[in-house]
């Protein structure tokens, strides 16, 4: 059984079930070795990490475009990666529909993610893809539990899945404002949880192919930005 590592990181693309994986991934760790002893946060520079993550037991990081000073402090520390996908065009979508922003400006938002995940994927870190609805099925929580050389019971593992269940998260988003008022961040119109990283718009239709809906021209824009990430990752042109 490998070691349990001390610093994991979940990076993938907006609206790619990151903030799933990032839940799940952190839920393990907890029942494996106790709260006290896990440190989950999001960052996408080294600036935001804070004191206390030098001194965590095991330190989560959640982040998604990063910046070259993070990366290469990752590449250093050598952590366990998992990296999550998604068509970016059904991406844009998405954000666009969830955030009531124009198409064009969403598929810029992804531009940097799509960068990195470009980089990170020749080196081997396992890799969850949305289309196969990874957030659906029962046995990922244990293979990522096994990755993460954690023993866990059946029983664990599976409060843990109907915890981030598209169904249960729906629920935590209604409650949201109910939550202590030290968990909540207000950034502009975006209220979310620190703790769990759910904001209210969090969970869309979770439809694969709705680029497909568009317009022909507006189709093959989006094909065309993101030319490079669809050809890498066998996405259809």
């Amino acid at each position: 059984m490998p070691a349990i590592p001390g610093l994991i990181a979940t990076i993938g693309l907006h609206g790619s079930a990151s903030t799933w994986v990032f839940n799940v991934v952190r839920e393990l760790l907890i029942a494996a070795l106790g709260e006290d002893q896990v440190l989950a946060l999001y960052a996408d520079r080294l600036s935001e990490l804070p004191a206390e993550a030098g001194r965590a037991g095991c330190l989560l990081l959640k982040s998604h475009h990063g910046s070259a000073e993070l990366d290469a402090w990752l590449a250093t520390a050598r952590p366990v990666i998992f990296l999550s996908l998604r068509d970016p065009r059904d991406a844009a979508i998405s954000m666009a529909q969830r955030f009531r922003a124009p198409l064009g400006q969403a598929a810029h938002w992804l531009a940097d993610d799509c960068a990195r995940l470009l980089r990170l994927a020749g080196q081997g870190h396992p890799l969850l893809r949305y289309e196969d609805r990874f957030f659906d099925d029962r046995a990922v929580p244990e293979q990522l539990a096994h990755t993460l050389g954690l023993t866990l019971e059946p029983a664990a593992i599976e409060a843990v899945f109907a915890r981030y269940s598209t169904a249960a998260v729906r629920r935590f988003t209604q409650g949201l404002a109910d939550l202590p008022p030290e968990r909540l961040v207000v950034s502009g119109a975006l209220m979310f949880d620190r703790v769990t990283q759910i904001h209210r718009a969090h969970i869309g239709d979770a439809r694969t192919g709705k680029w497909r809906d568009l317009p022909g021209p507006a189709q093959a824009e989006l094909t065309r930005f993101f030319r490079s990430f669809l050809a890498r990752f066998g996405y259809p042109g």
